[in-house]
This record gives C-alpha cells, structure tokens and sequence, in this order.
C-alpha cells in the first residue's frame, strides 16, 4: 500500500527519474492546497507523470479525501487541477471489470466513467445507477453539483433491481435534490423495452428518509348500485417521529359519503398502536320509485402495545373492533369481515406491587353479532386482589411441620357493570336503562392436609359479601290487571326496588378428593414385531363437598311465592337476577363428582430392523368422563354423564376431537325429563343427548431450501431477508413454521410464501341434538388448500359443502403470479351471494403503489 499527502505534490516532490515515467514514494512537503490529506493505494502500479501533472493508477485502485472514496481499476489525478478520473478495463475476456465505485457519506453508487473535482465537489458522471429510497436511478449521463444535488438526461426510474430493469419510467430529464425529492421533464413507461402511451407531462417523487406530509390520490371506479366513486383520497401529515395521522374521504355519485380518520403511534421501548375510525353515510333505492332509504354506518378500531420492557409491574393494552352491524355488509372487501358476524373488543390494565401479594386489574370489554345486531358491554370491570398469605409458616418453615402452618388466606374484589342493548341504541340514553352493577368481595380461609398419597382433605370458610343498586320483589297477585286488554289475570308480579342492597354470608365446607393413577400394560411376545407393547393409564378422581345449612346464622334473602292459581310455591332469591347472584345458600348442600380420565399409548420400532429406534406414539391422547351426585336434592340427583376425547395421528396431520352428554333420566310424552331412571324403563342406560366430532386433516409438503425467491409481498429488500432468515434457521417444526408464516402475514397483508409447494386442509364438523323428542343434525365441510405449480404461480382454493342445501358453501379461488418486480393476482368468488372478481397487476413497491391495472367486480353490485 503506497500512502501519501497531498503535499507530495508540490514544488520540493522528491522524484526518482525513469524515462518519461516517475514511480511516485510517499514523500511530504510543507505546503498544500487541499484541506485534508489524500491517500491512495493500487494493487497493481502506480506511475507519475511529473510533466502533465498527472498520477495514474492501475488494478484496485483506491483514492480517499475526506468522506469521499473512489474505487476502480483505472483512476487518473490531475495535481494541477485536482481532476480525477476513473473507469473500468477489460478483463482477459473483454468484459469491463473494476467499474468506478464512488461513496461519499451514506451514498454509494456504481457507474462507467466519472470525472470528480476535489475543488469545485462537481462531478460527471456516465452510465450510473443510484438507490433512492427504495427506487433506482438509471443515468446516460449526469452532473452532480456542489450542493449535492444531481442533474440528468436520458434516465430511467424504476424500482426493479435488475441491471437491466423489466420497467421503468423513461425521463427525458431529471433534477434529484438529496433527502428531498425528484422531479422530471416529460416522461413514459417502458416495459419490457416496450414503450407504452401512457406519457406523463411532468414526474415527481418523494426522496425522503423520514416522513412527509402530502396529498393521498385517490381511487376511482364504478359499482352498479352506488355508481361512480373516489375513495382513499386525502391528505397525509406527518406530524413527528411519534405519530402521523391520515384524513380521507369516500363519496359515490348516488349521494353515499363517508370520511375516515387513521393514526399510527410509536414510541420505542414505550408503545405503539393504531386507530382508525369511519363514518359513512349510506343513501340507497330510488326516490321516485319508493325504495329511497338513507342509513348511517360507523367503525371504530384501536390496538395498543405496551413494551414489555417499559414498566415490568404494570401493562396497558387495547384491542378494539367496534362497528354498527351493516358496516362490513355495506363497506367492507375483506372476506373474513363479512362471513364472522361476531366482534370483540378488550381494554385492559394490570398492577401489581413487586415484594407483595397485591394486584389490580381494569378492564372494558365489548361483544357484538351482526347477525341480531346486539350488544353486550362491560365498563369497567374492576378486580384488586390479595394473593394467598400462610400467616403461621415461616420461609425456613416446612408444610410438613405443622398442620395449621397450611393455613392460608387471600383477599378478592371485584366490581363489574354490564349493558345489554342493540347496536341503534349505543349513544342514546337509553343504553343506560338496563344497566346492571355489582360488587363482590370475599375472603377465604383455607387448608389442605394430605394423610396418605393422592388423598387430599380440604377444610374451607368463607366470607363473601355482594353489593348492588337494586333487589327484586316477588308476590302473586290476584287481582292483577293486563295494561294490554284490560282483564283481570292472577298472577306473580315482579317489582325492581331501587337503593343500595348489601348481602352477605358465612360458608363453611369441606372436600375431600382421592386421585389415584392406574397403570396397565400389554406386551408383544414376538421378539420381531414392530409393535412392543401398549400402556393405557387411568386417571379416576373421586371428590366430596360439603357446606351446612348457615341460615340460622346468616341473614335470609329467600322468599316464597305463589306461582299459579293451583296453589303451586317457589323459593326465589332477592338478588337472583344481579351479577354475582346470592352470597348464602337456601339449605345445605353436598355432592359427590366422579371423573375418569385415560391415555393409550403405543411403543413402536421405526424399522423393521429389531435394533431400529423405539419410539412412543399417542393412540389417545385423552379420553374423559365425568359425573356428580347431589346429595341433597329432592330430585333428579345424578348430573348426566359428560364424555370428551381427543387424539392426533400421524405426527399431527390427522386430529379427532369429540363429546358427548349424556342423561340417566326418561323423559315423557313431552319431552320434559322426569325423576325416574331411564334404565327402569328400557335397556338402556342413559339418553343420548348431545355429541359432537370434529375431524381436521391437514398436509403439508415438506419446505424448500430459499434459494432467493422467498416470499412476495410489498416489502423491502432488508425485510424480504429477514423473512428468508427466518425460514432458514435450521430445521423448523410445524410448529415453528405456522409462527413464522402467521408473523409474516400479519407484517405485510397478501404476503405469497414460495417455500412451500402445496398444502391442504380439510375440516369436518357433526353435531348431534337432542334433549327431547326432536333431534337435530347439523354438519360443515370446509376445505382449503394452494399449490405452487411453478417457482413463480400459486393458486389456491378455498370451499366447503352446504348439508342442508346440498351445495358448495363460500368458495374462493386465488392466483398468484411472481414476476419479479411486479405481482399479478386474481381473486374469483365463482358463487353465491358474495358473487365476484378482481383481477390486479401492479409494481410490488410501495411507492408505486398508484402503478397499476385493476378490473374488479364487485360483490355490492350482487
């Protein structure tokens, strides 16, 4: 390496003669021009020509001043001028190699020839192609001026990677102002070297790294009902590097409008989250025809993380999906919205105080269905709890020890209001008028001995005091008058009494529960047979509780009324309609539950081979049954029986779930059960009830190496990698790789993995209804799958069969093509009610979004 100063070249350079030619030393003077030193190196040689001025510089020629660097296999330095040229030379097959590499700052580009004055910073430059946020600069030949800005002719913008790019925009000329903008004269599309008629008069685009505010075009077209339309148009702002916030507008040519507000919010290692919210108002039919009908709509989202390294004992989070019940109907194109008629939504804090057993928590919560158009509320839902204290163990205490060092006791309470309307009355008044409220508080006093294995004896009291706004009254009255005809009609009448109501109670109990584990095992005697043996496990858990009659001691919230004109009495509570019903019970109460639970499996050699490896495969992963006694009650003591199973085969592929119900009592001629075993009537048992099986079958092929085609979606090089990254850590599970897949989909909507060739899914659902006379059957097939059917095509389907219609239910079909820098993709809706298609091709990046052909129809004109 040959370092020096720019001082060398000067009037007392030290020079070893050699014909025409010096071979420059580093030597230093004491005078320069330049304010900074100048060094450079050449892998090859490198030669002064002291009567020209000029060093010229052969093979990995480097030259550095300042924060620029200067790259190629020919350079050429004017000392008198301070000029240097570089370019490229052929390589021993003639191919150009060591084309010039200049960096200055954070910009790197590569191009033919440049020509750099150290003085002036003014450069020329032929042949270069230069990144631009996220886009790429083609040039026959620019200028970069002091300022750093660039001036072009006969360039190319593009946003395709190639060295020869599929598309791009030809720009007669073009001004490039750094971390601002670029603007053009005249400019059209080329593809495919094909030049196209679509000619813009004049370009701009955005060259920022941080964000801008601007104007947000937007989309047009036409739907037979609503007729001609913008939609998404509006205005960006960029209000800091925390949040931004986006206001955008729809309007048809039927008189239909709506406006739309969106913020997005980060702050790092703090928070970040969204909203969006919209508000349409919906004008349909034909005035003069009758049919003329005006509605209104609303949608209201909001998500909100917390980082979990903000604050360790305490977090915020929301995720809210609020909207009015013919929103999705009316103004959504997603196909999961219109075919779940069920939302949620949570808001919710968390407490807690390190070194104690103290906690809090807050919560709003909402559920919607389209279907009906109800919905249930609760705000705030509040809960403060104190974790178990052993008052009488120490740290260096054992359980064992003692028996009253197991005592333990906690604290809990909660208060919670709860709303159930209609979405029309939600910001009405009326939402308020059936409001319920209560509160609840109780603590336990509890312990636990064990006299011998898997037996446990659990002594219990306990304190619990409700708290509401009103109680019910109860009386039969026979006199009542109906408001609506006007007659005489006994009957019970139910009067609400407003005022605070506080309940409470003791509740001593016991339990006792025995839960022994049985083992059973059968083995093969052939020496070589696959199948060595199978080991089936039970689990059966026996338990009793008890808690005595306190009405003696407690105060009474039970009453008798009249409830026909036979005479006939029911007991009924004061507060039997508030949130945590009556803290006391009517009388004692007892039962004894039984439950049993089993778990087969198989000890298997994966070869034939009596050395192969052994290996433990689940025939059953569970299988449960359960019942309970109440000892108590004056009739229909045994609960029916419950059974649920589930199992997997073939490593996951092929899952089973199932349950059933089943009743010990007859019913009679109406179908209403009676006490009186249903074995003393028939052979049978019990009733079959309920049942229900679910199949799910799933296959996968097995993933591809990425060999750079990874996924396709609108995302950027550096994320393209991460995603490849992620698929490339080694052996994944299943697992692993539904995690992955899910990550990158939720990351970038319409996200194409071309890792994996095909899967498959099938899922199959029967359930069986009777608790009568009548039975009912209901049944769904669904059914999904893609195929890659080449490293650049997908299609895939989505479907399932109607029973009771006898027909294919909502069915899809998608096509994907990758074509580099561009995407096509068709969706069809071949039947049903949801009748549609949309057919896209368009530039993956984002900021060519606008660059694109759409034909669509669209399901709203069904």
């Amino acid at each position: 390496m040959i370092s020096a100063q720019e001082k060398v070249f000067s009037d007392s350079v030290m020079i070893r003669q050699e014909a025409d030619t010096t071979n420059l030393q580093q030597e230093k003077t004491s005078s320069s021009i330049l304010d900074a030193p100048v060094d450079y190196e050449a892998a090859d040689s490198t030669i002064m020509d002291r009567e020209k001025h000029m060093v010229y510089f052969y093979g990995d020629a480097t030259i550095k001043y300042t924060d620029i660097t200067l790259k190629a296999d020919f350079i050429r330095f004017n000392m008198q001028s301070r000029e240097v040229y570089a370019k490229g030379m052929p390589d021993s097959t003639g191919a150009i190699a060591g084309k010039p590499v200049f960096t200055q700052g954070s910009e790197t580009f590569e191009s033919n020839e440049i020509t750099y004055n150290f003085n002036s910073k003014k450069a020329l430059i032929k042949g270069v192609i230069t990144e631009q946020e996220g886009g790429y600069l083609h040039s026959e030949l620019t200028k970069k001026q002091s300022d750093g800005s660039i001036d072009m002719m006969g360039g190319k913008y593009t946003t395709c990677d190639a060295e020869h790019p599929h598309f791009y925009l030809a720009l007669t000329k073009a001004k490039v102002i750094p971390n601002d903008k670029i603007v053009s004269g005249p400019a059209y599309l080329v593809v495919e070297d094909i030049p196209l008629p679509l000619i813009l008069p004049f370009g701009f685009f955005p060259n920022q790294k941080t964000q801008a505010s601007g104007i947000l075009i937007p989309e047009y077209g036409e739907e037979k009902n609503r007729g001609y339309f913008l939609k998404n148009g509006g205005y960006y702002f960029a209000l800091s590097d925390y949040f931004d916030l986006a206001v955008t507008a729809d309007i048809f040519s039927n008189g239909t409008w709506g406006v739309g507000i969106r913020s997005n919010y980060n702050v790092r290692y703090r928070f970040s989250g969204g909203v969006n919210l919209r508000y349409y108002k919906n004008v349909s039919g034909d005035l003069d025809l009758g049919t003329y009908s005006r509605s209104q709509d609303f949608s209201f989202r909001w998500n909100h993380r917390q980082d979990a390294k903000s604050n360790p004992t305490s977090s915020f989070s929301a995720q809210v999906n609020l909207s009015s019940s013919s929103y999705d109907r009316n103004h959504s194109y997603e196909t999961e919205n219109f075919l779940t008629n069920t939302k949620q939504s949570s808001i919710s804090y968390t407490k807690r105080w390190a070194g104690t057993p103290l906690n809090f928590s807050g919560s709003l919560s909402h559920s919607q269905n389209s279907a009906n158009k109800t919905m249930n509320l609760n705000f705030p839902k509040l809960a403060f709890n104190v974790g178990r204290i052993t008052p009488f163990r120490n740290l260096s205490d054992s359980p064992e020890d003692k028996w009253y060092k197991n005592i333990e006791i906690s604290y809990s309470a909660n208060l919670d209001n709860r709303i159930n309307t209609y979405d029309s009355l939600l910001f009405t008044p009326a939402v308020f008028d059936d409001m319920k409220n209560g509160f609840k508080h109780e603590i336990p006093l509890t312990a636990n001995f064990k006299p011998f294995n898997n037996f446990n004896i659990s002594p219990r009291i306990q304190y619990k005091g409700v708290a509401y706004t009103e109680k019910i009254k109860r009386t039969w009255d026979e006199n009542y008058i109906d408001p609506e005809t006007g007659l005489t009609t006994p009957s019970m009448r139910v009067d609400t009494i407003k005022g605070f109501q506080y309940a409470h109670a003791y509740l001593p109990s016991i339990g006792m529960s025995l839960n022994p584990k049985i083992y059973g095992m059968f083995q093969f005697k052939n020496p070589e047979a696959r199948i060595l043996a199978i080991r089936h496990v039970m689990s059966p858990s026996i338990g009793f509780n008890f808690t005595p009659d306190m009405t003696k001691w407690s105060p009474n919230y039970y009453d008798t009324v009249q409830t026909d004109t036979a005479g006939h009495t029911r007991v009924y509570s004061y507060f039997e309609n508030g949130i945590y019903g009556t803290p006391s019970l009517n009388g004692k109460f007892g039962s004894v539950n039984f439950t049993l639970n089993n778990n087969i499996e198989m000890k298997l050699r994966s070869g034939s081979d009596t050395t192969s490896e052994v290996k433990k495969i689940k025939l059953l992963d569970n299988l449960r049954f359960g019942t309970s006694y109440n000892i108590f009650a004056d009739s229909l003591n045994l609960a029916p029986l419950s059974m649920t199973g589930y199992t997997s085969l073939f490593n996951g592929k092929f899952k089973i779930n199932f349950s059933g119900l089943f009743d010990p009592y007859a019913i009679d001629d109406n179908g209403r059960k009676y006490n009186e075993f249903l074995v003393g009537r028939s052979a049978k048992p019990f009733r079959l009830t309920r049942f229900n099986v679910g199949l799910d079958f799933s296959l996968k092929s097995k993933q591809e190496s990425s060999t750079g085609s990874g996924g396709s979606s609108r995302m950027s090089g550096r994320d393209m990698n991460m995603g490849q990254d992620l698929m490339s850590e080694g052996d994944q599970t299943e697992e692993k790789q539904e995690i992955i897949e899910q990550t990158m989909s939720t990351m970038y909507p319409g996200y194409v993995d071309f890792n994996i060739p095909w899967n498959l899914s099938i899922r199959y659902n029967f359930n069986y209804s009777k608790p009568g006379l009548d039975s009912r059957v209901t049944q769904t097939l669904n059914f999904n799958g893609d195929i890659k059917l080449t490293p650049k095509w997908r299609i895939g389907v989505t479907s399932g069969w109607d029973f009771e219609e006898k027909s294919l239910s909502y069915t899809s079909m998608n096509i994907y093509r990758d074509l580099h820098c561009w995407e096509m993709r068709l969706s069809w809706i071949p039947i049903g009610y949801h009748q549609s298609y949309s057919f896209s091709i368009n530039a993956k990046a984002s900021i060519l979004k606008d660059l694109k052909y759409k034909r669509q129809k669209s399901w709203y004109d069904n």
